[in-house]
């Protein structure tokens, strides 16, 4: 974690004290990269303090892109839609942070998302997909879209469609509702429960099977879309995704899940794109025929 030196003008009894009212920042995230005994440090006009970049740039996103180039697949005045390989983030937890797919929008684009005062260019991806997980990720360039269609999720993403591929020759086409909850240390997983506050769903229907390999190919369209939702259910149902060893699925060199299509609708602005497979996907199956 790098940091930046600076003189202070005033004398505090406490860092945590410089940081939290002189400068603003929110005791949460002080305590969160600053020790404690470093914040009951006090502090002396003049005193020089080193401070984590991290927490001096707090929400903003480092323009530096230190991974792979990424595949955009499609651009317009309010979107630019990305094929993210899988292993990779969509977003940065921090600014140290430089290989994720914003980091990637920060680097090659000037976009006021990255540059106004709401320091919100790290949320203008409209939804999440897993570090596991590749395929179509979508940015908003403008915070106003992106605060309509959040609010408004559901009814203006008209269309979300998965691939995965699972053990076995797939035989549960059709709907599958679940009631989700979260579980185990820091509820890292979702399992299916009696009852919720409501039922999530996804249609699902074979694409191909490869009988030589024991493969299905298999498409999902989703639903309400939660976490996990797609693995949890595909494992409750009997087919967990390969590579998808939290939910039950056999080891393999990647998670088998990829984000293939999404439609939007926003007033009268439409958009959708489709990230197509680039892997291991093209030497299991052949995707032309008819996803």
């Amino acid at each position: 974690m790098q940091d930046s030196k600076f003189c202070t003008l005033n004398s505090y009894n406490s860092i945590e004290e410089l940081l939290t009212k002189e400068l603003s920042f929110s005791k949460s995230i002080v305590k969160r990269l600053l020790s404690k005994n470093f914040l009951k440090r006090g502090v002396n006009k003049g005193d020089e303090l080193s401070l984590p970049l991290d927490l001096l740039n707090y929400q903003w996103v480092n323009p530096s892109y230190e991974g792979e180039s990424m595949m955009v697949i499609k651009e317009d005045d309010n979107f630019i839609a990305i094929n993210k390989q899988h292993g990779i983030h969509g977003h940065p937890l921090n600014y140290s942070e430089r290989n994720t797919v914003v980091n990637f929008l920060r680097n090659q684009f000037c976009l006021s998302a990255f540059l106004d005062e709401s320091k919100r260019g790290e949320s203008n991806l409209l939804y999440r997909i897993d570090r596991e997980t590749s395929g179509l990720m979508i940015f908003a360039k403008k915070n106003s879209i992106y605060e309509s269609i959040r609010q408004n999720f559901n009814h203006m993403v008209k269309e979300k469609v998965y691939l995965a591929v699972v053990e076995g020759e797939f035989n549960q086409e059709g709907v599958h509702s679940h009631y989700l909850e979260s579980f185990g240390k820091k509820g890292a997983q979702m399992r299916a429960a009696s009852s919720g506050e409501e039922r999530v769903s996804i249609k699902t229907s074979l694409v191909e099977y490869n009988e030589q390999r024991g493969l299905s190919l298999i498409r999902i369209e989703l639903g309400q879309g939660v976490r996990h939702q797609i693995r949890c259910q595909l494992s409750e149902i009997g087919f967990p995704i390969v590579g998808d060893t939290l939910y039950g699925g056999c080891e393999s060199s990647r998670l088998f899940l990829h984000a293939y299509e999404y439609r939007i609708e926003v007033d009268d602005i439409q958009f959708s794109a489709k990230a197509e497979v680039t892997d291991l996907f093209l030497t299991l199956f052949n995707l032309n025929s008819g996803l």
